[in-house]
């Protein structure tokens, strides 16, 4: 029997960053040592506030702690929520009751730092939001960067459009500076990014299917309904993709997706295309940046990046998973 291995979550709920919670439990591959927060869909105080009830709904808040992520971008860039997609309040129309766990005196990037501590070479990090707590747990120690055995974050775009600006994804947009803090840090990242998450789809019947499961994927379901209609909303035909709930995936399968290892460059200075993630393919048949000595180092910092969906079906798997953990009604 495998013994489930540490994960860290860091999310920015978000409906799919809900779903991806329960998918996670679900798949009873980790133990969740902790549920960090962050800043993105929604301002930190917010998301906060959402990875809490969340905690509470999906009956975790005893056992797992949920730590409140950075209050701000290390951008100086502006901000920009995404409620047009996941709601005023972050979970769709859910008014979830907060837990009545204690608040942890750590921030996100202190329980990323300790825990990476406790389980060196053992932890998986998963990041479905802005890479800041992350990035900032890299600034104070980049040893942070050698103790992670795994590090998968939705985001990005490296051979597609974004889905926020015409080049940049959203999750990446939103604090470009600590994305490019992480990938050039030579942490084992894999990028779960739009070039694979738009190839797994949420469909009609995939709703039909959690609403007949009974109870225990009812909130799942009425998210999953919610985001649906907001893709709908924004020129879609009906479905919508798994983002976040498919970063977790690859956590545990990289068959999932379609990886190839490369460099990921962020751009942080132009204001036209902020965001943007360069893919650089580690088996390139051409020197890159040739004329900058800082360039040639920077394409070192090597990872996987999905470059599109994998042979095994994710939609369906994640479908199955979910009823494996049932949540409050």
């Amino acid at each position: 029997m495998t013994v489930p291995a540490p994960i860290v979550l860091d999310s920015d709920p978000g409906i799919d960053d809900a779903v991806a919670l329960q998918y996670l439990l679900g798949t009873g591959l980790w133990d969740l040592k902790a549920y960090t927060s962050v800043g993105g869909n929604l301002p930190a105080d917010a998301t906060y506030s959402n990875a809490r009830a969340l905690a509470r709904a999906l009956r975790i808040d005893t056992d797992v702690p949920v730590h409140r992520g950075a209050g701000r971008p290390l951008s100086r860039l502006p901000y920009r929520e995404a409620s047009a997609f996941h709601g005023r309040a972050g979970l769709g129309e859910e008014s979830l009751p907060d837990s009545t766990a204690p608040h942890p005196t750590e921030s996100s990037a202190q329980a990323l730092l300790r825990l990476s501590r406790a389980y060196e070479g053992e932890l998986t990090v998963c990041a479905t939001g802005p890479l800041t707590n992350v990035a900032i747990a890299l600034l104070e120690d980049p040893g942070f960067a050698r103790r992670v055995a795994k590090f998968v974050f939705m985001g990005g775009a490296a051979q597609v459009p974004g889905n926020f600006t015409p080049v940049a994804e959203f999750n990446i947009w939103s604090d470009p500076d600590a994305a490019e803090v992480v990938l050039s840090s030579g942490i084992p990242f894999t990028m779960v990014d739009l070039d694979a998450s738009h190839g797994w789809l949420f469909r009609p019947a995939d709703l039909a299917a959690l609403e007949a499961a009974g109870p225990g994927t009812a909130l799942a379901a009425r998210l999953m309904r919610t985001y649906m209609q907001a893709y709908t909303r924004h020129g879609g035909d009906g479905t919508c993709p798994l983002h976040d709930p498919l970063a977790v995936g690859v956590c545990g399968d990289e068959a999932f997706v379609t990886a190839a290892e490369g460099a990921v460059i962020v751009e942080c200075a132009s204001e036209l295309t902020r965001g943007q993630t360069v893919f650089v393919p580690a088996d390139a048949r051409r020197i890159y940046y040739s004329e900058s000595p800082s360039l040639t180092a920077r394409l070192r910092a090597t990872g996987r990046v999905a470059l599109g969906p994998g042979s095994r079906d994710f939609s369906e798997h994640f479908v199955a998973t979910l009823p494996h953990w049932p949540a409050l009604p």
